[in-house]
């Protein structure tokens, strides 16, 4: 209590107010890259307030881009808001030289954010030759040599089709729009000339396949190379039939002055040939309009639809679990509960609990992750929710439903949450009169009624008497003492706010350094019970257990806040410039690997759980050598 007077007072001496503002970051994966080589542009926007629109790259030359999305995360702790949108992008250089990327324009509730561009260089890789990207491994033969005709390149020669996986979906499932490149010259791909129209549609956009699926095909008598070159998930946010259009694609045909046809899809669909010079006369680009597609979208049926949907498509699972089983009254505990599978889970609303007897309830906070590495959208949501007992006990923690519709059944289902139990020890007393006390989450205890109407009958009124005397003095503002009261009082305000930060810093720091101590030692306890559930075939509680050591590691390693969840993307922007490369590969590849185990569809093995938890530990053991704080 005596804390908040004081802060109270400082701020009414020092009559300052903060407000969060909006920060906009940009940042690239390395700065230096090769021919082919994948390069990760993030455009990372913090405390936005108002509608953000996708971000404007004014130039990008030099590279193939692909929009691998948009993740959000907010959190609300203690009644303060802090939110972040993360728009990702794949490059692939395919030009050499000095490349600048940008610079860059954002729109944000209506005003127009300018950021500036991002430097990097392309060079040849290590034996002088542009290095194919790793997407393409297997050579396609090209078609017949043929002469180009006199008046250039025709519709016939090089065009793309679109096309939907299905042609009829209910509101939020997913329907997949493909892109698919048909040529019989030798050319390279550029991109997007136009975006699709996508209005009424949350959209998920694919990075290149790993493996390009490459074939040939004979159209009117003519050979042709064929490849998807991109692949769009979309999801209808309300009923109705769309047409939708999909856009113009944009290509460079290399026109050569000989007939060695050995297209560019003899290495790669998103590079460059190696070829001499003297074969080619001209690059002409070509702008490849794409056919316009329709969808039906049905509304979701009313039979059978339970009273808890709130608007859920595709096939999930749901778990909760608790921080800890035993604590103490006046004490927080965390109840956790995590969605995962497939389906727009970024607007996935999760159940969570609002009020329970003999606990105050604070403010949640939610973390997403997303992950398209097998070409469907899939990724897991966790809400938190710190909850602090006001009294001892044994308790029960509700069950929580979540329910949804599964499109390839057909029918709604319904997900429960196991019932929790904990079991709170008596507290000090001061902390069991006002629970608050003690806990990180409060230091003020707010009035009660009682409190409240006991104040009122305290007010007396005072008569006023007006006799026509009046006392003549001086305006406050006038006197000088009340001048040097006021220098006196910002002179102290100022100095109690450095000495509390000082001392505050002094503390986390301290704190923060015994996380990073101690990391390691409790990242192999809770390897320890994975691998012992490992031996038990508990697949699930093994990838959770994998899960919560590699986070908790990073996240005590690097001191980042226990409540968020830590990705790769977190633990870069930190390390990366103290970080051996192979490391941040090899971690990078942990990640992703835990994200396939934990919520792919498909079911791990006892060889591939064995090799997960093989390569956390060495991990773990490698950031432990490399002593980064």
């Amino acid at each position: 209590m005596r804390k908040t007077a004081v802060s109270l007072f400082i701020l009414l001496c020092a009559s300052s107010l903060a407000f969060a503002e909006v920060a906009i970051e940009t940042s690239v994966n390395r700065s230096r890259v090769s021919i082919g080589e994948e390069l990760q542009l993030d455009i990372i926007i913090t405390n936005a307030e108002g509608k953000i629109s996708t971000p404007t790259i004014s130039s990008i030359q030099g590279f193939t881009s692909y929009s691998q999305g948009r993740s959000q995360e907010i959190q609300i702790v203690n009644g303060q808001t802090s939110s972040k949108s993360i728009f990702s992008y794949l490059l692939i250089a395919n030009e050499l030289g000095p490349k600048t990327i940008g610079p860059f324009e954002i729109g944000i509730g209506g005003k127009i954010y300018k950021v500036a561009p991002v430097s990097v260089e392309v060079v040849q890789n290590s034996s002088g030759n542009a290095r194919p990207p790793v997407y393409s491994q297997t050579p396609v033969s090209s078609p017949n040599p043929r002469a180009l005709p006199t008046e250039g390149v025709s519709d016939r020669d090089i065009f793309v089709k679109t096309w939907l996986d299905k042609d009829t979906v209910v509101v939020n499932e997913p329907a997949m729009l493909t892109y698919t490149l048909y040529t019989r010259l030798s050319a390279t791909y550029r991109g997007f000339e136009k975006e699709p129209e996508t209005t009424g549609f949350w959209i998920e956009d694919f990075p290149p396949e790993k493996t390009i699926k490459r074939t040939e095909q004979i159209l009117n008598g003519s050979r042709y190379v064929v490849a998807d070159v991109r692949k769009i998930a979309l999801f209808p946010t309300q009923s109705g039939v769309y047409t939708i259009d999909t856009g113009v694609l944009s290509a460079a045909i290399e026109v050569r002055s000989q007939d060695s046809f050995d297209s560019f899809f003899s290495t790669n669909v998103f590079g460059r040939r190696n070829f001499p010079s003297s074969f080619v006369s001209q690059v002409v680009e070509k702008k490849l309009p794409a056919d316009k597609v329709v969808l039906t979208v049905k509304t979701l049926p009313e039979s059978g639809k339970p009273a808890d949907f709130k608007g859920a498509v595709g096939n999930y699972r749901i778990e909760g679990s608790l921080d800890k089983q035993e604590v103490e009254a006046g004490n927080p505990v965390t109840f956790r509960v995590r969605l995962s599978g497939e389906g727009n889970i970024s607007t996935v609303e999760l159940p969570s609990i609002d009020k329970l007897d003999h606990f105050k309830i604070y403010d949640s906070s939610t973390s997403t992750n997303i992950s398209k590495n097998r070409l469907i959208v899939e990724g897991e949501k966790i809400v938190e929710t710190v909850m602090v007992p006001k009294k001892e006990g044994d308790f029960v923690i509700p069950i929580l439903s979540f329910s949804y519709f599964d499109p390839k059944a057909q029918i709604y289902k319904q997900l429960r949450t196991a019932s929790g139990r904990l079991k709170v020890l008596p507290g000090a007393p001061e902390a069991e009169d006002n629970p608050a006390k003690g806990s990180f989450v409060s230091s003020v205890t707010p009035a009660t009624k009682e409190e409240v109407s006991f104040l009122g009958k305290d007010i007396r009124y005072i008569k006023s008497v007006d006799d026509g005397k009046k006392l003549s003095l001086p305006e406050l503002y006038q006197r000088q003492w009340t001048w040097v009261l006021n220098l006196i009082l910002a002179a102290c305000a100022v100095f109690f706010m450095v000495f509390s930060s000082r001392k505050e810093d002094s503390v986390q720091s301290a704190q923060g350094a015994a996380r990073s101590r101690h990391s390691k030692q409790v990242a192999d306890k809770k390897l320890k019970t994975a691998l012992r559930l490992l031996k038990e075939g508990k697949k699930d509680e093994f990838h959770a257990e994998i899960s919560r050591a590699v986070h908790g590691y990073f996240s005590d390693k690097l001191n980042m806040p226990s409540s968020s969840w830590v990705g790769f993307d977190d633990i870069r922007r930190q390390v990366e410039a103290k970080t051996d490369p192979k490391l941040l590969d090899e971690t990078r590849d942990l990640f992703e690997r835990m994200g396939e185990g934990r919520f792919s569809s498909v079911e791990s093995d006892a060889n591939q759980m064995q090799t997960l938890y093989a390569a956390a530990a060495r991990v773990i053991a490698s950031f432990e050598k490399a002593r980064i704080r």
